[in-house]
């Protein structure tokens, strides 16, 4: 006699393998710029300070009166309190494969896998600090770099004829995005030239393309996540928040300033069981601002 399994659903094997996160691309342009922690939330002013040195020819006679002042200055940052949080009802997982993972008992005071969706917590995390510093944040009105550098601001802008970057313009249009910081701090050792993931990739193809009949001799990062732009001081950071974005700029890191509460709060969270609700928790605060000292000494291509 035959078997009649047409009612059945086709068979899916949903006990053999753990739970897996999902790839999120992470990039790091706060490990670049200078974060100082210690603030609270609201405005920040950052005291900046300039000299004039003049140089005459040498005499007798008094300290001149004039041209040799001290300039104080301020450039204000927003620092915003932000959060994130997560209601989790454990229990509407044992309706699911995952039950086979969970306890027989009625307390719902574990997460399955807990490890896991802790790390893709902790992803996301990075991945919208990186979109802050960026692009900053609507709801709280916070402006970001990409808002800050630009040639309306002061910023230099970059020469030629600025374009999305492919394997055949890449690196002229690097270099010409180089070319535009100010000559005052383009011997700074700390100049990085930020980029989004898909331009950082025709950079390299560039350069590996360049490697056989020009004078580039790409190396390989680890983590291929910087590179230094071949002839010039510049470190080539890519930034997930310029995903999708032609927008460029580069200059000195340290003129940078990232302000936070505190520094382990930025990457810290917590789950914790609301036995009134039955439910698992999840919640990280943190405080952020960005802001830049002297926009005048950077190069920006203006893109969107």
């Amino acid at each position: 006699m035959a078997f009649n399994v047409t009612a059945l659903p086709a068979y899916t094997d949903q006990l053999s393998l753990d739970l897996i996160s999902k790839a999120v691309l992470n990039t790091d342009l706060l490990s670049y710029v200078d974060l100082r922690p210690g603030f609270a939330s609201g405005t920040v002013a950052i005291n900046l300070v300039d000299t004039a040195t003049p140089i005459v020819a040498a005499g007798c006679g008094g300290y001149p009166t004039a041209g040799n002042g001290v300039t104080y200055s301020q450039v204000n940052v927003q620092v915003d309190s932000l959060e994130s949080k997560a209601l989790l009802c454990v229990e509407s997982l044992r309706a699911k494969y995952i039950s086979a993972f969970m306890s027989p008992g009625m307390g719902n005071d574990a997460i399955p896998f807990e490890e896991v969706i802790s790390e893709s917590y902790a992803k996301n995390l990075r991945k919208e600090n990186e979109n802050y510093l960026i692009n900053g944040n609507v709801s709280t009105g916070a402006t970001g770099l990409k808002g800050q550098i630009t040639s309306a601001n002061g910023a230099n802008l970059q020469g030629g004829t600025p374009a999305a970057w492919d394997v055949a313009n890449a690196i002229d249009q690097a270099l010409d995005l180089y070319d535009a910081i100010d000559e005052s701090v383009k011997d700074m050792d700390d100049l990085i030239m930020v980029v989004s993931p898909e331009a950082y990739r025709a950079l390299t193809r560039a350069l590996v393309a360049q490697g056989d009949t020009g004078l580039y001799h790409y190396k390989s990062v680890e983590g291929n996540e910087i590179l230094m732009l071949p002839g010039t001081n510049v470190t080539v950071v890519k930034s997930s928040g310029l995903t999708g974005s032609n927008f460029k700029f580069a200059g000195p890191s340290s003129f940078i300033l990232a302000a936070t509460g505190l520094t382990d709060e930025l990457d810290s969270f917590r789950f914790f069981y609301d036995e009134s609700e039955d439910t698992m928790k999840f919640r990280a605060a943190y405080r952020l601002g960005v802001g830049v000292s002297q926009v005048d000494v950077f190069a920006t291509n203006d893109m969107a």
